[in-house]
C-alpha cells in the first residue's frame, strides 16, 4: 500500500513539474526568444526631424551639471533640451541657467509652487510636454548619460509613418558588490520582457529613462490625468495604456542606450520595485495575466525541483526525467537570455544567469508580499 502511494506520488509530482517546465519553455520560446533571435530591419534613414529632450528634475544640480553638455552635445541637426526645475531647493536652477548659456537649445520651466494632489513626476513631464517646440518627444532622467552621441540619431529615426512610440533600452554601471549585480540583471530582465512582448505584438511599458512619444499621442490619451493620484507609475501606465504594435517601435542599438548609476542601498531598490509592482497591478487584463503566470512559474520550478528529487532518488527512470528537464529548461533560458543579453551589451551578465533566476525566485515573491501590504496611493 505503502509503494503504490509512493508510486503515486512521484507520478503527480513528476507529472506537475513537467507542465510547469513546460509552461517556462512556451515563454522561452514564444515570447523570449523573438527578441534573443530578432535581426533588426536594414538601418533606416536619419529623417533629422525636430526632437524635444524633456527632463524632470528635482534637487538633481549635481547630475545636471554633468549630464546636461553631453545630451546638448548630441550630433543631430535639430532638438532642444527642455529641463523643468520640479520645485528643487538646491542648484539645480542655476546649472540648467548657466548650460543654457553655453547651449542655446536648452530651455527651462520652472515649477515654483507645489501641487498637493499630484505626485510623482506626472506633473512637470506633463509641464515639459506643453512646453517642447517639437512633436516628437524623447524622455530621459536627469542622472542619465547616451552611451554615445548617436542616441538622438538612433531613437528619432523610427518616427515615420505611423509609429508614435519608441522604447529604448536604459542600463546601469557596473559597480562591485552583489546588489549592484542584482540590480543591472532585473533591469535587463525586464527590458528583454518589454522589446518581446512588443514583437509578439503586445507592447505593454517601457523605460521612461529612455523612450519616446508624440505630443499628439500624449493630448489624444489625456496624458497622465488618470494617474494622478499615483506616486508612482508614470510613463509604464501611459504606454500600457496607449500602446498598440502598429504606432510602437523598438531601438536597441548600443549606440542608442542611456547609462546612469544604481540604487546604492537595498531599501531604495525594495521601494523601487515595490512601485513597479503596484504600477502593474494597474496594467490591461491580458497584460497582468501573463506577467503573473511568469512570475509565479520563476519560484515553483525550484519549489517542485527539490521534492522532486528527493522522491526519484532511487528511481532512475523519474530521477532522469526529472533533470533531463531542469536541464531542458536551463538550455533555453540560457538561449533567450544569452543572445538577449549580447544585444544589449551586458555580457558581463550571463555566465551567471541561473544563479540572478534562482535568486529572483526567492525575492520576487518577498517584493509582492511587501506590495500587498502596501497601499496604493
Amino acid at each position: 500500500m505503502f509503494t503504490f502511494f509512493q508510486n503515486y506520488l512521484i507520478e503527480i509530482t513528476v507529472s506537475v513539474f513537467g507542465f510547469i517546465i513546460l509552461l517556462q519553455l512556451l515563454y522561452y520560446t514564444l515570447l523570449f526568444f523573438k527578441f534573443a533571435f530578432h535581426k533588426p530591419k536594414p538601418t533606416l534613414p536619419v529623417e533629422g526631424l525636430p526632437i524635444s529632450v524633456v527632463i524632470s528634475a528635482k534637487n538633481e544640480a549635481h547630475n545636471l551639471i554633468k549630464t546636461l553638455p553631453i545630451i546638448a552635445d548630441q550630433k543631430y541637426p535639430c532638438f532642444e533640451i527642455v529641463v523643468v526645475n520640479d520645485n528643487s531647493n538646491d542648484e539645480t536652477e542655476f546649472v540648467i541657467k548657466d548650460c543654457a548659456t553655453k547651449y542655446s537649445n536648452i530651455k527651462l520651466v520652472n515649477l515654483n509652487s507645489s501641487v498637493t494632489n499630484i505626485k510623482g513626476k506626472k506633473f512637470p513631464l506633463s509641464l515639459g510636454i506643453k512646453a517642447a517646440t517639437y512633436e516628437n518627444i524623447l524622455f530621459t532622467d536627469a542622472d542619465c548619460f547616451p552611451v554615445s552621441d548617436q542616441w538622438l540619431s538612433k531613437m528619432a529615426r523610427h518616427f515615420t509613418g505611423k509609429k508614435q512610440i519608441v522604447l529604448g533600452y536604459s542600463s546601469f554601471y557596473k559597480k562591485s558588490g552583489l546588489l549592484n549585480s542584482v540590480i543591472r540583471f532585473d533591469v535587463l530582465h525586464v527590458a528583454i520582457q518589454y522589446f518581446s512582448y512588443y514583437l509578439a505584438k503586445m507592447p505593454f511599458m517601457g523605460n521612461g529613462k529612455n523612450l519616446a512619444y508624440t505630443k499628439d499621442l500624449f493630448f489624444k490619451n489625456k496624458g497622465f490625468t488618470s494617474q494622478y493620484h499615483l506616486s508612482y507609475g508614470d510613463e509604464e501606465l501611459f504606454i500600457n495604456k496607449s500602446a498598440s504594435y502598429s504606432i510602437c517601435a523598438i531601438e536597441y542599438d548600443h549606440d542608442s542606450h542611456t547609462i546612469s548609476r544604481p540604487k546604492s542601498h537595498l531599501n531604495a531598490w525594495v521601494r523601487n520595485k515595490v512601485n513597479q509592482n503596484k504600477a502593474r497591478k494597474l496594467f490591461q487584463r491580458k497584460h497582468r495575466f501573463l506577467l503573473n503566470i511568469y512570475n509565479t512559474l520563476m519560484p515553483l520550478v525550484y519549489l517542485l525541483f527539490i521534492p522532486a528529487l528527493i522522491l526519484t532518488i532511487h528511481n532512475y527512470l523519474f530521477l532522469s526525467i526529472v533533470c533531463g528537464l531542469m536541464l531542458l529548461k536551463i538550455v533555453f533560458q540560457f538561449l533567450a537570455f544569452g543572445f538577449a543579453a549580447k544585444k544589449l551589451n551586458e555580457k558581463r551578465l550571463i555566465p551567471f544567469i541561473i544563479l540572478y533566476d534562482i535568486l529572483f525566485a526567492i525575492i520576487n515573491p518577498i517584493i509582492f508580499a511587501v506590495t500587498s501590504l502596501t497601499k496604493n496611493r
